[in-house]
């Protein structure tokens, strides 16, 4: 038997060489043979589940969780993995369970510790956050990603000096972490002997840096030599972050150009002036929504400081939901025709998003939710939540598309790695939502940056007033509102309105001529 168990032993860390290697398809192929050679070896299941998650396959890996946690009730591993599935899955509820469950079992395994963290601050419970990553760090202080998402946290909250020690906490401990240079770097303002900037200048140096850690350090000496007004040093670190991240993506603007243009003949044929019984009648959201870096964190600090608005940020719901319902061999596509009668379906889709909101405790009459890209959906919101109110960001292109290609962004933004991509982006988005306003003018109001920057007030009380909300002179000192911020605007959310940032594209002038020549084709 102990042989049996040596030879498990040896043929599960050959699993475990593949899955560190990131080869998850091999990982997950042996494992599979080797439960079936092993069967009562509990650990493989585990690390089964870490291979299928790892390549999003969740249901499959909560299956195999849910086998190791079986044959052991106290595997705590195993639960707190199965937990990080289903918050994988946006499903924090049953997130939240197996965290519980696991740290009850072990008190000491920081990890459910740090995810309770983590879906907290989803939450927009900073507070709570910080009190479950200072926890974990209490019994581990080497957890540098712990402190990172500490300083992260603190970011959030406009709470700069602590969010720096984090940042360089976490750089002490693992100096190749250059998440936390590119995180410190805005929480700073350069100058030329900046100690950070130096070191970040040796550090791109290591040839022994990946890809990912180059980016990182790219985009922090990008911001950091903007501080200090070397446009042009600034700008060719840019590009070059910019260009690894883009090459490392599998992004092609075609695809978008097919789901706008599938968008645009699916919701042509509706007369959405006869559908007074489709669609939950909840009033009490507030869609922000427009390009990226179109100014949509500054205008919901603003709807969001007034006394009846809780601002949620940018929620996942509706991209989820579609998701559920129109996801056709891994890209969402729209049916040809809707089938308007069944008001089940889209009745279904508008309550599921309102209740999703009750997570948020939020006490309040409205709700902002300002994921910028959901103008792809504007036609569908109407459809599941006809009372809601749409608000529009505009602002001078080439602002927007230049700001674009100097951040780092999560999820659905691979468009803005390149300039002509973005530049094209732009184009679609311009197209598509003209679309959208012929077909629903009374349903989306535009604001432009430019504008409210120029009088804060008068565009403010017009906001207010197509959200149908009396005044609240708040909302002018919407800089003073304590949410946590987690988009690139967290920094400039802090402060009064300020007019540095139009026509910021002058500054690169040079560098952005191709950019230029896609906006003016």
């Amino acid at each position: 038997m102990d042989n049996l168990k040596i030879e498990a032993e040896k043929e599960a860390q050959v699993i475990l060489n593949y899955f560190k290697a990131q080869d998850y398809i091999s990982a997950e192929v042996k494992a599979k043979k080797l439960i079936k050679k092993f069967p009562n070896f509990q650990a493989v299941y585990n690390l089964l589940g870490l291979c299928l998650q790892s390549q999003k396959k969740f249901l499959e890996a909560i299956k195999y969780y849910k086998i190791a946690i079986q044959n052991n009730p106290n595997f705590f591993v195993a639960i707190n993995n199965l937990g990080l599935t289903y918050h994988n899955m946006g499903d924090l509820k049953n997130a939240q369970s197996y965290y519980e469950r696991a740290i009850e079992i072990n008190p000491k395994f920081t990890h459910p510790i740090s995810n309770l963290g983590n879906i907290k601050k989803e939450l927009n419970n900073f507070e709570e956050a910080i009190k479950h990553y200072k926890l974990a760090l209490s019994i581990d202080d080497k957890l540098y990603i712990v402190h990172h998402n500490l300083g992260m946290a603190y970011q959030a909250l406009g709470k700069f000096e602590e969010s720096k020690k984090y940042f360089e906490s976490a750089l002490k401990i693992n100096p190749k972490f250059t998440r936390a240079d590119r995180s410190l770097s805005m929480s700073l303002e350069y100058n030329i002997n900046n100690p950070h900037l130096k070191s970040m200048e040796n550090k791109i140096k290591d040839q022994s840096l990946n890809n990912f850690q180059k980016i990182e350090l790219y985009f922090g000496l990008g911001k950091a030599y903007e501080d200090i007004k070397n446009y042009k040093k600034s700008f060719e670190n840019y590009k070059l972050g910019n260009k690894i991240k883009r090459d490392a993506t599998k992004y092609q603007i075609n695809d978008d150009v097919i789901l706008f243009e599938n968008i645009k003949s699916s919701f042509s044929n509706i007369n959405f002036q006869n559908l007074d019984n489709i669609g939950n009648k909840s009033n009490k959201m507030i869609f922000i929504l427009g390009m990226p870096r179109s100014g949509t964190t500054m205008v919901e600090q603003i709807v969001a400081n007034h006394k009846n608005v809780y601002g949620a940020g940018e929620l996942k719901d509706l991209t989820e939901i579609i998701r559920e319902n129109f996801l056709v061999n891994d890209k969402i596509r729209f049916p040809e025709k809707f089938n308007i009668k069944d008001q089940a379906f889209f009745n279904n889709m508008g309550t599921k998003y309102i209740e999703n909101l009750d997570r948020y405790n939020a006490n309040k009459n409205y709700i902002t939710d300002k994921a910028p890209l959901n103008f792809r959906w504007i036609g569908l919101i109407k459809l599941i939540l006809p009372k809601s109110k749409i608000i529009h960001c505009t602002r001078d292109p080439k602002d927007i598309c230049l700001s674009l290609f100097k951040n780092i962004f999560e999820g659905q933004l691979n468009f803005s790695y390149n300039l002509e991509e973005v530049g094209e982006y732009h184009k679609l988005y311009q197209n598509l939502m003209e679309f959208w306003k012929q077909l629903l003018p009374d349903f989306i109001y535009d604001i432009s940056y430019e504008k409210l920057v120029e009088n804060q007030e008068f565009e403010s009380r017009k906001l207010l007033d197509f959200c149908n909300l009396d005044w609240d002179k708040n909302c002018l000192t919407f800089y003073k509102n304590k949410r946590g911020i987690i988009t690139a605007s967290f920094a400039q959310a802090r402060k009064p309105i300020y007019k540095n940032s139009v026509k910021s594209w002058q500054k690169y002038e040079n560098e952005l001529l191709p950019l230029f020549k896609i906006l003016e084709k």
